[in-house]
């Protein structure tokens, strides 16, 4: 098995044996689940809000900084954000990048 290599906005695996040579490349960002850039889009696109919320999330807590916002606007962030799920820490940082006001107490 080779080592794994970003190209573009996902990382691949570098095998010449591999056993569906021509599936599609499962995004960087999903460490927990294969997910590909078309399903990904069509979730942003189409999908019910809680998918949409998760792969907001996920582009939140893992994605690269560019690859968040070729996914997404900081709007359509801000509209979700007392949704997603964020650790505390986490949020408090994008809700301060973002200039949203969280509530007191």
């Amino acid at each position: 098995m080779g080592t794994p290599r970003y190209t573009g906005l996902v990382m691949t695996d570098e095998r010449s044996d591999s056993e569906t040579p021509t599936a599609p490349s499962s995004l960087y960002f999903f460490p927990e689940a294969e997910v590909t850039e078309a399903e990904v889009r069509s979730i942003l696109d189409q999908g019910p809000s809680e998918r949409r919320n998760w792969v907001i999330s996920n582009l939140l807590r893992y994605a690269q900084w560019g690859d968040i916002w070729s996914y997404v606007s900081r709007d359509e962030v801000r509209e979700v954000f007392a949704e997603l799920d964020l650790p505390p820490n986490l949020r408090s940082a994008w809700a301060r990048l973002l200039k949203i006001e969280t509530p007191v107490g």
